[in-house]
């Protein structure tokens, strides 16, 4: 559940262990679909009629499209960044897809292993290709018209493109309708996400990840992409001002840790801010809010109605 925290308190909740932290730059494969027969990897790498009997996934978006698509009992076991659907958190893990170990993933005796550009090292994906298992990586999208294309991609790799395309139409519908964009004739707020695991880890997002379309959709203006930081940059009194958010979002589990609202006030820098002296703070599940994946639309639902319950500035 979503919980808002604009006075403050801590959070409860179990922290998910790390979560992709630099700048996803898009690139052509996010943009143009796979070719109509086979499907060619992010890494340029073809995987061709997989034997899908037994898949492992090293992303917790990548678990959800697959049960989506109707592959949910294909798969053996997940990254640790898996929060969704129930049955799916409850499978073995096979480590962090960030961290990856070949090791890990091949003790669960799969036939298919799916990944994404943030998955690493590279060294542990050629070892489990060497093993003789097929590794399929996907881009990470930035843009609604990236995810469409990922969802494609994997419906290609799965065949399963007629379960993609319904789902691609059930994503566009959804995010079309929680959408409300800017120019509405409502107050823009200035947005800023600041991934934190803690006083030990603060950083800015700006261009290029996943939390900007989000913002933008639901109304508010991106303050780390307005300020000019491009994928992340450690989060200082200098930084904050130059983005000078009216409201932060923090993940849930780094906001717990932190010690609640005063402990983000603490951090150098937050205090000043509009969204600091206002302390207008949503803390969002790390798992909602920056899996780019098929539960997205609900996450726009949740800050169109934060930013609507914000007082008017006078």
């Amino acid at each position: 559940m979503t919980r808002r925290f604009p006075i403050g308190g801590p959070v409860v909740g179990a922290a998910l262990l790390v979560f992709a932290l630099s700048a996803c730059s898009n690139s052509p494969a996010e943009d143009t679909p796979a070719e109509a027969d086979v499907f060619v990897g992010a890494d340029g790498i073809v995987v061709e009629a997989p034997d899908t009997s037994r898949i492992v996934t090293l992303s917790g978006d990548l678990t959800e499209f697959l049960f989506e698509l109707g592959l949910g009992a294909s798969v053996v076991a997940t990254d640790v960044t898996t929060v969704a659907p129930d049955e799916a958190v409850l499978l073995p893990k096979a480590g962090i897809g960030r961290f990856l170990t070949a090791e890990g993933v091949l003790k669960h005796d799969p036939t298919l292993v799916i990944a994404d550009t943030q998955t690493s090292p590279a060294t542990a994906i050629e070892q489990i290709r060497a093993a003789g298992v097929p590794v399929a990586v996907l881009e990470v999208p930035t843009t609604f018209d990236g995810l469409y294309t990922k969802v494609t991609s994997l419906g290609l790799l799965l065949e399963a493109a007629g379960a993609a395309t319904e789902l691609n139409d059930r994503l566009e519908r959804e995010i079309t309708a929680a959408s409300v964009g800017s120019g509405n004739g409502s107050v823009t707020r200035r947005v800023a996400y600041v991934y934190t695991r803690g006083p030990d880890v603060m950083l800015l997002f700006g261009e290029g990840m996943t939390t900007t379309p989000v913002i933008e959709a639901a109304g508010g203006l991106d303050a780390g992409v307005d300020a000019g930081v491009e994928g992340n940059v450690p989060v200082t009194p200098e930084a904050l001002a130059a983005a000078a958010p009216d409201v932060l979002i923090v993940p849930e589990e780094g906001y717990a840790v932190l010690g609640g609202i005063e402990g983000l006030l603490a951090i150098p820098g937050v205090s000043a801010t509009p969204a600091g002296r206002n302390r207008a703070v949503f803390a969002y599940p790390e798992g909602d809010f920056l899996t780019f994946g098929p539960r997205i639309a609900a996450s726009i639902e949740r800050l169109v109605a934060d930013l609507s319950s914000l007082p008017t500035a006078p």
